[in-house]
Formats: structure tokens, sequence, C-alpha cells
């Protein structure tokens, strides 16, 4: 079973997004997913669609969280994932 893939849309100079990059970093090394950042600064469609409203947290595409994510939080929605998975 493949698990969870979790995409930070990010922007640098962005405390809330380091704040949100920790979170799932550390929840991605106790393997409950995998994880990437994107730098919305990159892509013109990304920096109209997000602008300044980052960080956003997309699971497996899917828009989750914006702005803060807590760990227990974050958690129980990858598990909520993986629970459906399996059933």
């Amino acid at each position: 079973m493949a698990l969870p893939h979790v995409r930070i849309m990010s922007r640098r100079q962005c405390c809330l997004c380091d704040e949100m990059k920790a979170v799932v970093e550390m929840l991605a090394g106790a393997g409950h997913c995998s994880w990437e950042t994107v730098d919305v600064d990159r892509d013109k469609g990304l920096l109209v669609r997000y602008g300044m409203d980052v960080p956003v947290l997309l699971i497996d595409g899917e828009e989750a969280f914006r702005h803060r994510v807590a760990p227990d939080d974050l958690r129980r929605a990858l598990q909520t994932l993986t629970d459906g998975v399996q059933s």
C-alpha cells in the first residue's frame, strides 16, 4: 500500500510555511506519508491561485489544511485516509 502523499504549497521566507513543513517532516519521518514542497513563486498559475494565501497542504491532491496544521490533526487526516484504503 502506498503512503498518502502530502504537498505543501509555499513561498520563500514564510514563517507559517516553515511551521507546516516541520509538522509534515516529523510525520513523514515516522512513516505516515511521503511529502514535497512546491514554491508557488516559481509557477505563475500557482502564484495567481495561492498568492499570499499560503501555506496550503494537499493530501493526495486534495486541499486538507490552510495556514496551520497541528500534528494530531494531520495524523488523524492521514489515518482516516489510510483506513479508508484498507477497508
